[in-house]
């Protein structure tokens, strides 16, 4: 099940700025009290992920970057590559070590993997993604980036090194045992409540979310024949169109469920 704090952060994320009384109603008559709702809230303001003005809450850019990874290795997946590396190289202080490794961790979200000790590549242009990660963490002095081509040093023998595929191949047959059953208990129903609809799609998202944060989505001719990733990617959106024709009658609810 989908964390309280992550379903308001997706909540937020498509109605940038509301006030308690609005996440409790949502709430209303389901599992979480107007108690946890306020915990909840007070938790993610602490992370730095939501902020509070005018008794109304709205992402951070933190917690809009936690989010948008998901969004931007959805646009890659059907891109042509043109065979160009991104690399990050960083040399960063000791002094600043927490920061170092945060920003290790954003990066091997957004799908770079580390090529040697202080060196992460990506097939993917995201200098605008890791430019404001180091703006946020005040690390900029400490690390350049480049794109290109290697003319010496094979990459393509190391991709099974950088990435842990077969990790990920796992991760997305779990996805697809637990989406197939998802999908049997749906045919069983005759119909699905617009809420129960949205805190599915919620889930969903959730689930596939985690998934893509782990996944670099490189280019095919790195991948097995036999990847799981597109059966995947195509069950999540048949899921995903099934629950949202149970919103559509909702105005309100499609403003949040819609991506």
């Amino acid at each position: 099940m989908i964390s309280l704090e992550k379903q308001i952060l997706y909540i937020l994320m498509r109605k940038p700025e509301m006030e308690v009384s609005e996440l409790i109603d949502i709430y209303q008559g389901r599992r979480y009290s107007p108690q946890s709702v306020r915990n909840a809230l007070s938790r993610l303001k602490r992370l730095g992920y939501i902020r509070h003005h005018r008794r109304r809450y709205s992402l951070t850019s933190a917690g809009t970057n936690f989010l948008t990874a998901f969004q931007f290795k959805l646009a890659q997946k059907d891109r042509t590559w043109n065979g160009s590396w991104h690399l990050v190289l960083y040399q960063i202080p000791e002094s600043h070590r927490n920061f170092r490794n945060t920003l290790r961790q954003e990066l091997i979200h957004l799908g770079y993997g580390q090529l040697y000790h202080s060196v992460f590549l990506s097939p993917h242009d995201q200098t605008q993604s890791v430019r404001q990660i180091l703006e946020e963490q005040g690390l900029s002095e400490f690390v350049s980036m480049f794109t290109g081509h290697f003319t010496f040093g094979e990459i393509d023998s190391k991709v099974h090194e950088i990435w842990d595929l077969e990790h990920i191949r796992g991760l997305y047959e779990e996805f697809l045992a637990w989406g197939s059953e998802k999908r049997t208990h749906f045919s069983r129903l005759p119909s699905i409540s617009p809420w129960d609809a949205f805190f599915e799609i919620l889930e969903l998202g959730e689930r596939f979310g985690n998934i893509l944060l782990q996944d670099p989505i490189l280019p095919a001719k790195f991948l097995p024949k036999d990847w799981p990733g597109p059966e995947a990617w195509r069950l999540y959106r048949e899921l995903y169109d099934h629950l949202i024709q149970y919103v559509e009658s909702d105005k309100g609810i499609l403003q949040l469920a819609r991506k």
